[in-house]
């Protein structure tokens, strides 16, 4: 008889829905969803995802360890450290959503036994167009490549003090620069030139970044500007571009088309080779997701963490460069 695994579910936003969906995908049970005391959403979220049983405080689920063969936490990175340290002493598997807290240092709370049952929710990571970019920037010599993450970065107005405008970039540029190095391996700051705004706070900035086998990463951070994420990975003669994220395209060479009558402008069209798109489950669940869910599911059964997987360790090193990039404003 097949072992049909029960998972928990801690926090209700607006990730959480596809984490149920992942987790039924991957063939687990979603046995349990819990939340903070006094949350206006869990009941709605528990019934329109058909979840039985509901905990109006997360921390009753830890009275049920028995009924869980590991849990998923997307809570808000405020607290997540805290559920991740009562979670840990149930000794089951963890799959916590990035970026897991605001800053670095918050990681250092959490007990040493951490690292080895937590999976880091950095899903581009289990992408195929991404995992073809990978190889294609390890089979060869050192590459140039250009990253742009054009977040959402809201200024937050009159008040100079207030940060949290930076949650973001924490947020979700944290997301783009693990992508960068699970590609190109760990990244070092190089330099980086920062756009003053009001009051000096960021309005965006470019970076450069050297690899550990000697890439060279030239990074554009242009907040708020209506542009696509993208990675490309440059060697003479040959191109590989992630744009959207979720497409891999491969170029080589150039075509070169004379002008005519009907167009009087020389044009320089590269040309491509090969495209790589999501699997299909990538193409109706969110990307990611449910080989992330695959991968808790072989962390009950015992197996290790696929290469790809993000580790509390990947995690700490996005929040170092996020750091080191904002210049010490912290989220």
């Amino acid at each position: 008889m097949t072992t049909r695994y029960r998972v928990g579910l801690i926090g209700v936003g607006s990730i959480s829905q596809w984490h149920v969906r992942a987790i039924r995908a991957a063939g687990m049970e979603l046995g349990g969803v819990g939340a903070r005391p006094g949350s206006t959403r869990l009941h709605a979220f528990a019934g329109r995802h058909a979840i039985e049983t509901v905990f109006d405080d997360w921390r009753d689920m830890m009275d049920k360890r028995h009924q869980w063969d590991a849990l998923v936490i997307a809570t808000s990175p405020d607290g997540t450290p805290a559920v991740m340290i009562e979670s840990l002493a149930l000794d089951i598997p963890l799959l916590v959503e990035k970026p897991v807290a605001w800053r670095r240092s918050s990681l250092d709370t959490l007990p040493p036994s951490a690292d080895a049952r937590t999976l880091v929710g950095y899903n581009r990571r289990f992408y195929g167009p991404v995992q073809r970019a990978r190889l294609e920037a390890q089979n060869g010599p050192p590459l140039l490549a250009q990253v742009t993450l054009p977040d959402s970065v809201e200024d937050p107005g009159d008040d100079a003090t207030n940060n949290a405008y930076l949650r973001t970039f924490f947020d979700n540029s944290s997301h783009g620069l693990d992508m960068a190095r699970f590609v190109l391996g760990p990244l070092r700051l190089v330099t980086v030139e920062r756009v003053a705004g009001p009051g000096g706070r960021l309005a965006g900035l470019a970076a450069l970044l050297r690899s550990e086998r000697g890439d060279v990463v030239q990074l554009t951070c242009n907040w708020a500007t209506p542009a696509n994420f993208c990675l490309a990975l440059y060697r003479p003669g040959r191109r590989v571009d992630l744009l959207p994220f979720e497409i891999g395209t491969v170029y080589e060479g150039m075509d070169v088309l004379e002008p005519t009558d009907e167009c009087p402008i020389r044009r320089y069209v590269p040309k491509q080779v090969e495209r790589v798109m999501l699997d299909r489950i990538d193409q109706v669940e969110k990307p990611g997701f449910v080989a992330q869910a695959e991968a808790l599911k072989g962390m009950i059964e015992g197996r290790p963490l696929p290469p790809c997987a993000a580790r509390l360790a990947d995690a700490a090193a996005a929040l170092e460069l996020c750091e080191a990039l904002a210049g010490g404003q912290l989220a």
